[in-house]
């Protein structure tokens, strides 16, 4: 793997999980109504595989920083508001004897009832070795947490609690063309792209090592896209486009698109955001 497909494999990952931004970039992880916090904060951990600083706060107040890489937390760079911090933040690399103090931080961090925010940034001290720190699988199976289980912290809904229908509304209207003309009108900007789903599946142009990296994270995370996209749409299964990296002018970002049932996820070089956008609008009727 060379450096040019490094960040687009990260931006890949931001796809995995429901998001929830806040003003100056936190993201929500856990709301107030779920049971196992510290089963998001794990997950959120786990889905980390290139080396970043996670800053975890609780809407209660208190917080700590981890670095993390590779599915493994790496070290406990800051503490704050949590009793008995000490042991682990005096340590260059976390080893199995601080685990216990560890997982006694991480509960009284997440607890249940408050809002639990993660933001990423740089990674802090002592460097990204994947093979040191404690596996982010190994808490989880003490704390006897399904990391794949991402549905078991669902609110219950009292019996007979039935949704109301959505409202009529207006359907979005595009034009008959499909994800495959949306790809060509954006240009050759669009250096990679590959489509899942409805007539236009299995597409896909540009050299493969950046598709088969696209076809990979499809394979594994097809359906956690389609919920992200649908959080971000009105209803299920509308036609929407967003950007990862839109304000860069050097490297790549992506665009990850769906119409008529089919999702494009594709590589964009440079500064070409504005050609994908322009193209999307272009579809519509």
């Amino acid at each position: 793997m060379n450096n040019t497909t490094l960040p687009i494999l990260a931006r890949l990952s931001s796809l995995q999980a429901d998001i929830r931004v806040l003003p100056g970039g936190a993201r929500v992880i856990a709301e107030a109504h779920d049971r196992n916090p510290v089963a998001r904060l794990l997950r959120a951990a786990n889905e980390t595989m290139l080396a970043r600083s996670l800053e975890f706060v609780s809407s209660a107040g208190p917080a700590l920083t981890l670095d993390v890489a590779g599915r493994r937390l790496l070290r406990l760079t800051a503490s704050h508001g949590l009793a008995g911090a000490e042991s682990c933040l005096g340590s260059e690399v976390l080893e199995d004897e601080q685990k216990d103090d560890l997982i006694k931080l991480l509960q009284a961090l997440a607890v249940p009832g408050k809002e639990l925010r993660v933001i990423s940034g740089p990674i802090g001290r002592g460097g990204a070795e994947v093979s040191v720190g404690l596996p982010v699988a190994l808490l989880a199976d003490l704390l006897l947490i399904d990391l794949n289980d991402v549905g078991a912290e669902e609110p219950e809904h009292e019996a007979g609690d039935v949704a109301s229908p959505a409202p009529d509304r207006a359907a979005i209207r595009f034009s008959g063309r499909s994800i495959a003309d949306f790809a060509t009108g954006i240009g050759p900007v669009l250096v990679a792209w590959l489509s899942r789903g409805g007539q236009d599946d299995g597409r896909s142009e540009g050299p493969e090592e950046m598709v088969s990296h696209l076809r990979d994270f499809l394979d594994d995370e097809h359906a956690a896209v389609i919920g992200q996209l649908d959080l971000m749409s009105a209803q299920e299964g509308d036609p929407v486009c967003l950007m990862l990296g839109v304000t860069l002018i050097d490297g790549h970002s992506l665009v990850c698109a769906r119409l008529h049932g089919t999702v494009l996820l594709g590589v964009i070089e440079g500064g070409g955001s504005q050609a994908a956008l322009s193209a999307w609008r272009g579809l519509m009727a």
